[in-house]
């Protein structure tokens, strides 16, 4: 059994009904993962956007191909955002002889994973992501660094 430690960081959403990452790109300004959600006080759709200034890599995954995630009992409590501390997506590379073996030497990487109830999204990045929520008829409010 895979022995994941990840500390949930940023704001609470509603744990009921469905959640997706509903938007993602890459370009020169970094990766952009938009999360479709509902606000956990009330039934209200938002959306909430992870901004990785400086990706050195990461990968997208239907939740059905994360079972030992959720056997972990770690991304639990409607939290779209984890800082993975160990037994993450890293380590496991780690394990294969060449895999990552640069990120490995440059270090200093950080692992971030984007948990919704379809679409998530590792990433391993330097810095902790900029965030924002949007909501129906408002301006965007900007969250700052995870």
């Amino acid at each position: 059994m895979i022995k994941i430690a990840a500390d949930p960081v940023g704001r609470q959403y509603a744990t009921k009904g469905e959640s997706d990452i509903c938007e993602l790109s890459l370009g020169a300004s970094g990766l952009r993962a938009v999360v479709e959600t509902r606000s956990h006080e009330s039934d209200e759709r938002i959306w909430v956007e992870y901004h990785f200034k400086i990706p050195r890599g990461f990968r997208f995954l239907d939740e059905g191909d994360l079972i030992p995630y959720w056997d972990s009992g770690v991304f639990t409590h409607g939290y779209h955002l984890f800082e993975i501390t160990s037994g993450g997506w890293f380590s496991h590379e780690l394990q294969i002889p060449g895999m990552v073996s640069v990120s490995e030497a440059i270090g200093n990487w950080r692992e971030w994973f984007v948990c919704t109830s379809n679409g998530c999204l590792n990433v391993l990045t330097i810095e902790p992501p900029l965030v924002r929520e949007f909501r129906r008829g408002s301006t965007a409010g900007e969250m700052g660094p995870a």
